[in-house]
């Protein structure tokens, strides 16, 4: 059954300003140019798809029948042959996993994530790998990296369970899905494309091309339940995914949805694949790049380009770049001046150079786009609002050497160790954790020192910024934040996304293997 688009108009809203509900418990909103991210809240569900969710609110169902009904939908829409809607992409990799090792079987659903002696591999090109693939392993998942299709070939040894494939990156793989299609028939392999936020059609894509799921967001471009994904595929794969999930008594049941989550997630693919509100929609994304560009383009120094962007529903942003020597401050300064104004605005922490930005328009109203481009233009012609002049005090210690220093988590401690150099106020040298090394580089001014070392790792490279003052007796203490960012997502937010510690170090002659384990550090970094 489809549901007519008149039946899904938003009634009269109470007369509140935007942002009301956040302010009443303490927390002021800001206007968001920087796309569609979890951690922003992604976007905000359409009026259909909000008088849905409204109306299945209302009523009762069975979850099984809802989602057999779902499923149908779903396969109309898409000319896929079944979906399924899930708590989100992640949780889709790690149900999708579990389908593709227990199928339906339920004396293996209720070992997972126990999977020895089972096929539980899961393939993933080298140039594809990405920072999700945590929901594989909780799954029971074992990750195998190949990097030509012949690895791919070689890894299809009767172990693996599933290849997942990135679809943003398919185009520029060594081992795109038309080369693994093939190998995955001949082995009884399925394939899911991770396409969350990238755009379904009708016939679907990746389907037509081989797949056996594809997973999109839903609370993306979409404008779904923010915490919803749609999985679209193979009927039996689709329906395996269901029952190891919620509702059941099963691995997925943590990873629960409700009624109304599901019908709205099938009524936002639907407007987005039919409506014309959500062809409305995209076509205001230029128009409202294009309104703050005008309000820039006469600031001295200071340029405006609307860029394509390959592999992205939005396919336009904004980026706007200045001289430094026009203007005196850097992209974070920015960020955060515009963070800390009333109306607040966010802005991308990555996709930015010291003197560039990229502002989204997915999310941006009319009137939104407007203040944005005002409030810019203020940051550009008065640029002493926005940077802090730098310090120029001169160190006051020499912290050169090796160092023992114990963290303080929020549930645990750790022990991790420092090989300091220090020239003036510049510091480099080596942070050793329990398992890994990563260069690190900061400053001291005065009695307060700042450094940030950097672990690289595939997918997810560690952050560990320490921040403190140097005391009288020679110890230092203060705070760490805690983060881990992929590459093409580097930025100050995912740095600091698993909070803070707090540290106290104290300067040591030797730290345990730090010769062996300096050196070798300093011929990586070389």
């Amino acid at each position: 059954m489809t549901i007519r688009p008149e039946l899904l108009q938003r009634p009269r809203q109470r007369e509140h300003e935007r942002g009301w509900i956040f302010r009443a418990i303490g927390v002021e909103p800001f206007i968001q140019c920087a796309g569609v991210r979890t951690l922003y809240g992604a976007s905000n569900p359409s009026d259909e798809v909000i008088v849905a969710m409204n109306a299945a609110a209302e009523a009762f169902v069975d979850m099984d029948e809802l989602a057999e009904a779902a499923g149908r939908r779903l396969a109309e829409l898409t000319s896929a042959e079944w979906g399924v809607i899930t708590a989100g992409t992640a949780a889709t990799l790690a149900l999708a996993t579990a389908a593709c090792i227990a199928g339906n079987n339920p004396e293996l659903m209720l070992r997972l994530p126990e999977t020895s002696g089972l096929p539980n591999k899961v393939v993933i090109p080298s140039d594809q790998r990405f920072s999700y693939e945590q929901a594989i392993r909780i799954a029971g998942g074992e990750i195998v990296s190949v990097a030509t299709v012949e690895g791919l070939a070689e890894a299809l040894d009767g172990s693996a369970a599933m290849i997942c494939l990135l679809g943003r990156m398919d185009s520029a793989s060594g081992v795109p899905l038309s080369a693994a299609v093939p190998l995955a028939r001949a082995h009884g392999v399925p394939i899911l494309v991770e396409a969350a936020g990238l755009s379904p059609e009708k016939p679907d894509r990746w389907v037509k091309c081989g797949a056996d799921l594809v997973v999109y967001a839903g609370g993306k471009y979409l404008r779904a339940p923010q915490s919803t994904a749609i999985v679209l595929g193979s009927e039996r794969l689709c329906k395996a995914i269901w029952w190891n999930g919620a509702p059941h008594q099963a691995f997925g049941r943590a990873m629960k949805l409700g009624k109304e989550e599901i019908v709205g997630a099938v009524v936002a693919l639907d407007r987005w694949m039919n409506f014309a509100t959500a062809k409305h929609d995209r076509d205001q994304w230029l128009p409202r790049l294009k309104l703050i560009a005008a309000e820039l383009n006469t600031q001295p120094g200071v340029r405006t380009e609307v860029l394509s962007w390959p592999g992205s529903v939005t396919a336009v942003r904004l980026q706007v770049s200045w001289d430094e020597e026009v203007v005196p401050f850097s992209a974070e300064d920015l960020r955060l001046a515009l963070l800390g104004q009333r109306p607040r605005i966010l802005i991308h922490d990555f996709w930015s150079t010291p003197t560039s930005i990229v502002l989204d328009p997915v999310n941006l109203g009319d009137d939104e786009a407007e203040i944005v481009g005002r409030a810019l233009a203020r940051a550009f012609r008065e640029p002493r609002c926005i940077a802090e002049r730098p310090s120029t005090l001169q160190a006051e210690a020499d912290v050169s050497g090796g160092w023992r220093i114990e963290i303080q988590f929020l549930h645990g401690s750790a022990t991790h160790h420092l090989d300091l150099e220090q020239n003036k106020t510049h510091i480099s040298g080596v942070h050793h954790t329990g398992s890994s090394s990563g260069k690190l580089s900061g400053e001291i001014h005065g009695d307060h020192i700042r450094f940030e070392a950097a672990h690289e790792q595939i997918p997810m490279s560690l952050f560990y910024g320490f921040e403190g003052k140097v005391a009288e007796d020679g110890t230092i203490s203060g705070t760490v934040q805690l983060g881990g960012s992929a590459k093409e997502h580097l930025g100050p937010v995912f740095k600091g996304q698993y909070g803070s510690a707090e540290f106290h170090a104290s300067q040591s002659r030797v730290t345990p293997d730090s010769s062996t384990l300096s050196r070798r550090i300093q011929r990586r970094f070389k």
